[in-house]
């Protein structure tokens, strides 16, 4: 709050030398309210209207909590403020996650999914910049190639625009999350700042031997009738930026192949950037 003033009468001064006497045109306020930023509300001999322009005052917060302007000013307010303040709240409520400084597993994992389930319904579009192959054990049989599975990277870019294309291409591909993982389901999920953004790790964990039954959740699988596939510590990094929204998201997901008595794994990793 920044006070100007712009003339200062002989009233004003003796104001800033002597400090104020606690009336304002004729009205007696009590000393003290506002030295902690709290509401003033006038003195008891002030008038009913006089108080009631403050609403329903009860003293100084108790010791151990803060009263705030607008809690104290609540019975100002008009009915439409109110609801109006409700409904932001209620929109909001990802936002109390968003500016937290520490974070459990579990909410580091609310703010990865509150971020990421919004890309397919607000964003414009959606790029992935590169897919990479790599191989973790063994080596890929010629059979799996004709599926496009070689070792390498592909940097043609992939573009999903509009809600259509982003619900059928972004992670996960054909559903309407981009997440749909619980607390039960992941080995740990982290925060770090990145200055106005964050960067929210979240390691899985390895799926049921045969299933996707955890990576499913938040990757595109692969659908292959040959062999049992299974994939182990899916890791995602996602970027949010400072209004909430997922910008950019890098995951991996290793995944490992038995075939009567062959076995090998890969890794197979995916860089997109979200626009809005």
């Amino acid at each position: 709050m920044v006070l100007m003033m712009t003339g200062c009468s002989e009233a004003t001064r003796n104001f800033l030398h002597n400090g104020w006497d606690y009336e304002v045109d004729g009205v007696q306020y009590e000393p003290g309210f506002n030295d902690t930023y709290e509401s003033v509300a006038p003195a008891a001999n002030g008038s009913a209207a006089d108080r009631s322009a403050y609403g329903s005052y009860a003293g100084p917060a108790a010791s151990g909590s803060t009263a705030t302007a607008g809690a104290a000013t609540a019975g100002a307010a008009t009915a439409g403020s109110a609801k109006a303040g409700a409904a932001k709240a209620g929109s909001t409520a990802g936002a109390a996650t968003a500016n937290k400084t520490s974070y459990t597993a579990a909410e580091a994992l609310e703010l990865y999914k509150s971020a990421a389930n919004k890309v397919k319904t607000t964003a414009k579009s959606a790029t992935r910049t590169s897919e990479t192959i790599r191989t973790i054990s063994g080596s890929i049989p010629s059979l799996y190639s004709s599926f496009g599975f070689k070792e390498g990277t592909k940097t043609e870019k992939v573009v999903a625009s509009g809600s259509s294309e982003l619900k059928d291409k972004f992670p996960v591909e054909k559903k309407s999350y981009t997440c749909n993982l619980s607390a039960s389901d992941i080995k740990s999920a982290t925060v770090q700042s990145n200055g106005s953004s964050k960067v929210v790790t979240i390691v899985v964990k390895d799926d049921n031997p045969g299933t996707y039954s955890n990576s499913s959740k938040c990757v595109s699988t692969i659908s292959i009738p040959i062999g049992t596939w299974t994939c182990k510590g899916v890791t995602l990094r996602g970027t949010i930026d400072a209004n909430g929204r997922l910008t950019s998201l890098y995951y991996k997901m290793p995944t490992y192949v038995t075939q009567g008595s062959d076995a090998f794994a890969f890794s197979l990793e995916q860089n997109w950037t979200v626009a809005y």
